[in-house]
Order: C-alpha cells, then structure tokens, then sequence
C-alpha cells in the first residue's frame, strides 16, 4: 500500500491534539491536494480505556494508519522511531488541522 496521505493527531473539538500523537483520540486524514479524506478514532488514544503502552512501539499507530506516510502532530516522544519506520514526522505549532496542513504543504512546496 502506497503511503501517500497525511495524519494530524486531533482531539475531539477537531483541533489538533496537544499532547503526544500516539495518544491523541482521533486522526484526521488528508490526501496531498489538501482534502479531509477520513477521521480515524485511535483505540490506543487518550479516553479509550486502553493501556498506553505503544509508546514504547510506534510500529502500532504505523499499522493504525499503513496509507499515511507523514505524520503531524504538536508533540511526539521520540519522531526519528517513527522516522525509522518510513514515515515522516513534523512537529507543528498550530492550532488547527487545516493550518496545520497548509504550512506542511506550503513547506514541501517550497523545498528544492
């Protein structure tokens, strides 16, 4: 499966999730062009009576969302463990997913 689309760890006001993006309790999903493609609850997320314990396995949240290849989030424990599994993570400072998104793009866009 091509590891084409974006995941930004959200909470349940739809803004993105300020803690770590292993716990955040929903991903909102969105292809290259900017489209919301899915909201995806995290059974491993904060409030879903689940153990906590994949920090310690990024390998989880990769196989909750095997067709996202970048992850953004406000926070993530360790980024180069899930770097090493092929996905890219970006740390973000902004409020909503959609501005979220735009800067990510607006970055790639600009890269040489």
């Amino acid at each position: 499966m091509a590891r084409d689309l974006i995941a930004i760890g959200i909470d349940d006001q739809g803004q993105v999730w300020g803690g770590h993006f292993g716990i955040a309790p929903r991903y909102a999903i969105y292809d290259r062009g900017g489209t919301l493609v899915e909201t995806r609850v995290n059974p491993y997320g904060a409030g879903q009576g689940q153990k906590q314990q994949h920090h310690d396995n990024p390998q989880w949240i990769v196989d909750l969302l095997p067709e996202c290849g970048v992850f953004i989030a406000r926070r993530m424990g360790k980024p180069q463990m899930v770097e090493a599994l092929g996905i890219r993570a970006v740390l973000t400072a902004e409020q909503t997913p959609s501005a979220a998104l735009a800067a990510f793009l607006a970055e790639t866009d600009n890269r040489p």
